[in-house]
């Protein structure tokens, strides 16, 4: 079995780490903006107008979005410190399913996959399977 070189496993080491400071970044900013959102809320400088039923909705929809995101971002980090410890273990770009080496154009455009297209496709006719 194929592996990557030591320069391709630092080059995605480097890619990955860069990608996991931008996604901690946009998590704080999201928070920041969330709780200067639950400060003006709570200082009650809306309260003196009332809500119209869509503007409720519409700042109901904002917060079930942000937390929705900053769920997919959580994952994402995840996904990121896993593919980061694959780099540690030996095991990065080599696929879960098939053990064949993953395609660098894939690990360039999907940097945490653990999967080769092959991989995938199998994967994916497991799940609609029910298996």
């Amino acid at each position: 079995m194929n592996t990557l070189t030591k320069k391709q496993l630092e080059y995605f080491r480097d890619k990955l780490l860069a990608e996991r400071q931008k996604v901690l970044e946009e998590m704080d900013e999201l928070q920041q903006s969330n709780l200067k959102q639950s400060i003006s809320d709570a200082s009650g400088e809306n309260s003196r107008y009332s809500y119209h039923l869509g503007d409720v909705a519409s700042i109901s929809y904002g917060r079930e979005f942000s937390m929705g995101l900053a769920e997919r971002q959580q994952k994402y980090l995840e996904q990121i410190d896993d593919a980061i410890q694959r780099i540690d273990e030996g095991t990065y770009g080599v696929c879960k399913v098939t053990g064949e080496l993953i395609a660098i154009e894939r690990l360039e455009e999907v940097p945490v996959a653990k999967y080769s297209v092959k991989g995938k496709e199998i994967m994916e006719r497991r799940k609609r399977q029910g298996l």
